[in-house]
């Protein structure tokens, strides 16, 4: 069983006190697990930015988790998968027929003014995990850095299925089909692929995404994780922050639209941005997830053991794994570099980090601040960060940063 050494967790201490002092984040957490138990939980900081009175941050405040959802969302689909109630050559326009008309931008990353002409081919459901589908969050909007796309941020005013028809129109984005980056199947493309997913798994099932990952993920695991905010989880919740220019830290107050969330009724749980979580539960995630794939032990597994395992498999082309370091490399250079590819779930290393993690690590990010990694050969799993925006913030950044190298600097065996 390896363990986290004292002095591992006295130089956690230490970070803690030393971010906290110097202010580089506004609230944030750090929890390290293995594949056994829980090593190490703590967090600094205060729920809204520089005041004391909205309480301290604590292992048990919650995160909007962001783009962290997206593994979540493939989990579900996994789990029909195994159901036999959907299949991953199934096209997408089985389910969808908006998918029958789909249009690729032609030069969309390298000119002002991307030419559309007619996709080739349809996304299958495989597509939609590994993020091959073409579907892209940068049609109209040039980066997510500061806003969110218009798929994301739309009022929502009718019922499940109502808002599921205009989270689809949105995010045609005035094209005559919705907008590609390119071919379905050729690169990976950062954009709607797990929110097409949900809604897929919403019609499927006929239950809301919440209320199925309620039923197949988070009740098995034990854990607190949620697309649906109440007022006792909104008073847990951490506010976001905004990372000025000079570097400085102000309060967010609403610079931007953001998701539909409570006391607002939501309709359409989003599957790509859309849960919430303490870090102690997402870490719970992924440890049930490294157990399953070790073959131990586990009350309740939310899957069997060869899907867990292919979620450390390699799914992309060449082409989508150039795509993809380009993605990575814009908050993990280092990473990008040492190669990079996608699963079923989330993005993989593929070749070993000096002092970090090995080959075949699962690692993402959410867009307010949260990173975490997974890796099946050590056995540990890390999730850490804040709640601030622009995203890839560069605290946030190094605090998981310092936070992976001290780990791995101090695991022992028991």
């Amino acid at each position: 069983m390896v363990k986290l050494s004292t002095a591992g967790k006295k130089s956690l201490d230490d970070l803690v006190t030393q971010f906290q002092a110097e202010k580089k984040l506004p609230g944030f957490g750090i929890t390290v697990t293995s594949i056994d138990e829980e090593l190490y939980a703590s967090a600094g900081g205060f729920r809204v930015h520089d005041d004391p009175e909205s309480g301290a941050v604590t292992p048990d405040s919650l995160f909007w988790i962001c783009s962290m959802t997206k593994l979540i969302t493939a989990l579900a689909g996994l789990v029909l998968i195994e159901q036999g109630k959907l299949n991953f050559d199934d096209p997408v326009t089985k389910y969808l027929p908006q998918f029958k008309d789909l249009v690729v931008l032609e030069g969309l990353m390298t000119t002002p003014t991307p030419t559309p002409r007619p996709a080739q081919g349809v996304p299958t459901i495989l597509h939609l995990f590994t993020h091959g589908s073409g579907s892209t969050y940068f049609a109209k909007v040039p980066d997510l850095i500061y806003a969110l796309g218009k798929g994301y941020t739309f009022e929502q005013t009718g019922g499940r299925e109502q808002a599921q028809a205009e989270f689809l129109e949105h995010i045609k984005e005035g094209y005559s089909g919705i907008p590609l980056a390119a071919d379905p199947g050729i690169s990976f493309s950062y954009g709607y692929s797990s929110d097409i997913l949900g809604i897929i798994i919403a019609r499927v099932t006929g239950q809301s995404l919440a209320d199925f990952c309620e039923q197949y993920i988070f009740k098995p695991i034990g854990i607190e994780t949620t697309f649906r905010l109440t007022p006792e989880l909104r008073a847990r919740l951490i506010e976001l922050s905004f990372r000025n220019e000079d570097r400085s830290i102000s309060r967010f107050e609403d610079r931007f639209p953001l998701i539909q969330r409570y006391p607002k009724e939501v309709f359409l749980d989003l599957g790509g941005i859309g849960s919430y979580s303490t870090l102690p539960d997402y870490a719970a995630l992924l440890r049930h997830l490294l157990r399953i794939e070790a073959g131990k032990d586990v009350p309740h597994p939310i899957l069997k053991q060869e899907t867990v395992k292919s979620l450390f498999k390699p799914q992309l082309t060449e082409a989508g794994t150039i795509a993809l370091a380009a993605v990575v490399s814009i908050w993990d250079t280092n990473t990008a570099r040492s190669g990079v590819n996608s699963s079923t779930g989330f993005a993989l290393t593929t070749s070993d980090l000096p002092g970090k993690r090995k080959a075949n690590s699962g690692f993402w990010g959410g867009w307010a601040g949260t990173l975490y990694s997974i890796d099946p050969t050590t056995g540990i799993a890390i999730v850490a960060g804040s709640q601030i925006v622009p995203t890839v913030d560069k605290g946030a950044v190094e605090l998981f940063d310092t936070v992976e190298a001290i780990v791995y600097a101090n695991l022992e065996d028991d």
